[in-house]
């Protein structure tokens, strides 16, 4: 029987060090000695989570003395997440098996060593928490970047790809389905997810419809096939609803140069955000191209103040034309950035612009040069025509845009019915709303809306019927074919719209064969290079005076 010194000086032993494991083993010399024990092994169970694919276990030896063993006894522990911890006494062979009365002296005993074992499960737990995404059981970021750590040390990470994935649409998702519903949405996403992964890979999340994967060089078009479209479901009303949900993913194919774990999800994050915010496609790799282009977006966000304040940015005029008589019967205003004797495209800083919200600062410079420029014109005695400026989505979310908008007007003393405000058709039924908000605004001011690049939007059928639309600016790509079905969709789109009371202009025109093609179709007003190319103000000046091209 165990004594109570012996009981004592074990548990004075297990208490003073924090190697829980080993000081077990010394603890337990005298126990195992006096009861010819050669082994106590302990196996902690860890349950299945919520994206785990099968239950964790480790397996320790705590003691351990030279000896023939056997098997001798056992004893399991039901731990209070509903894991298990056993232990399992060997004896030395040419001893019975223990009796009852051994098996009570011995419980106490193992009643600590399973504290201990809990204690040990609580600081890693601890651990693995700072680790881990609470919602979906998941590395977070520091236990992603610790598992690239561990595999480039180990020289293993070059078998890898790295990805940084947004899901796509997830506010419509978190509008339908609520916050509680789209969490869930969100663990079953990660789960489906997880189920591709093989031995080696990892799957993260940063929070909110952020995620993080390595996985194999040779199955990357694969996994991009899978996170292309992955559907799961959500409850409403009590019934299962199909989730589709996409991504826009940041790519990053790792190779020798990477030395640095800490470098890896932000490049993929600058790739992601390159591929959603100016390619608008659904990947993009991170490259040394990309990376010299990210370092020239950002030049251009920092010179943008001085550039404002220098009047470095010009509004150059595109006529619109009616291909009836060739007259010039309105333009579009487009921002140009002349610098260093020369210009900056505006496929380059526009799009740096808008994904930082300088675009709206930008906008409204535009807006007040032309009515600038209008003012002269008037002034000087020409009749001006209508001009069209373009403006961001990112507006809509100022409440006072249209008031803002006419702010500027009065300030410089221009009629509404000079100026027409474009805005891009809208992919997003959350910005549909804003738009309509704005628009019926703007109607009360007597200002005209554009709607460009009408035929790329989410719903193009549904802006012409709940959208107080006043001109229509068709997308270069229906013109682009001229197929018959083409024919067919152009002609229906233009002769609703003008039952609808509202005008079309096609830009994009380059070619004579296009404008006799719109005038199959009575599409009466044409904007592109066939005619003009944008023009500074004075050459657009002599533009107006002229009023006609000369068309042999």
């Amino acid at each position: 029987m165990i004594s109570n010194e012996l009981l004592k000086r074990f548990i004075y032993d297990v208490s003073v060090e924090d190697d829980t494991f080993e000081i077990i083993g010394k603890a337990f010399d005298k126990i195992g000695e006096s009861y010819g024990i050669t082994e106590v092994k302990a196996t902690l169970l860890a349950p299945v989570t919520y994206c785990s694919k099968e239950a964790k276990s480790k397996e320790v030896i705590l003691f351990k003395q030279q000896g023939s063993s056997q098997f001798a006894y056992c004893e399991e522990y039901v731990t209070r997440e509903e894991g298990k911890v056993i232990l399992n006494i060997y004896r030395l062979s040419d001893l019975p098996a223990f009796s009852e009365e051994e098996k009570e002296d011995l419980k106490p005993i193992l009643n600590i060593i399973y504290m201990h074992c809990e204690k040990w499960k609580l600081i890693h737990l601890v651990r693995d928490i700072g680790k881990m995404d609470s919602l979906t059981g998941l590395p977070n970021s520091g236990g992603f970047l610790s598992y690239i750590d561990e595999q480039l040390k180990e020289g293993a990470l070059l078998q890898y790809n790295t990805y940084y994935f947004n899901l796509t649409r997830f506010g419509l998702i978190n509008k339908r389905f609520g916050v509680k519903e789209t969490d869930r949405i969100i663990a079953r996403y990660a789960s489906f997810v997880l189920e591709f992964l093989q031995e080696g890979e990892r799957l993260g999340r940063l929070g909110g419809d952020n995620f993080v994967a390595l996985i194999r060089k040779e199955r990357n078009d694969a996994f991009l096939e899978l996170i292309s479209g992955v559907t799961t479901y959500g409850i409403l009303d009590g019934k299962k609803e199909p989730v589709t949900i996409g991504a826009v993913t940041g790519i990053l194919e790792i190779d020798e140069s990477i030395t640095d774990c800490g470098t890896v999800l932000n490049d993929c994050a600058m790739a992601m955000n390159i591929a959603k915010h100016v390619k608008k496609t659904a990947y993009a790799y991170a490259s040394k191209e990309l990376k010299e282009s990210i370092m020239r977006r950002n030049e251009m966000i920092v010179e943008f103040p001085n550039a404002i304040k220098n009047h470095e940015f010009q509004a150059f005029y595109q006529p619109k034309v009616s291909i009836s008589d060739y007259v010039i019967v309105g333009a579009e205003a487009l921002v140009r950035w002349k610098k260093d004797n020369g210009f900056v495209s505006p496929g380059e800083f526009i799009p740096a612009f808008e994904q930082n919200g300088m675009v709206c600062a930008l906008d409204f410079y535009i807006l007040e040069q032309v009515c600038m420029d209008i003012r002269k014109w008037l002034k000087e005695g020409m009749e001006p025509v209508r001009i069209s400026v373009n403006f961001s989505r990112k507006h809509l979310t100022n409440k006072n845009l249209a008031k803002d908008i006419m702010q500027v007007l009065k300030k410089y003393d221009v009629d509404s019915k000079y100026i027409e405000i474009e805005l891009t058709e809208t992919v997003d039924e959350e910005e549909a709303g804003l738009l309509i908000a704005f628009m019926n605004q703007m109607r009360k001011y007597n200002i005209l809306m554009t709607i460009d690049d009408f035929g790329t939007g989410y719903s193009s059928l549904n802006m012409l019927r709940s959208f107080p639309v006043d001109v229509l600016k068709l997308d270069k790509s229906l013109i682009d074919k001229m197929e018959e079905s083409d024919q067919i969709i152009l002609s229906n789109v233009v002769r609703m719209a003008s039952e609808l009371k509202m005008d079309v202009v096609a830009e994009g025109v380059e070619t004579w064969e296009q404008v006799d093609y719109l005038k199959m179709v009575k599409c009466g007003v044409v904007q592109g290079f066939l005619f003009d190319r944008p023009m500074p103000k004075q050459q657009f000046e002599e533009k107006m005076k002229q009023k006609k091209y000369a068309i042999e």
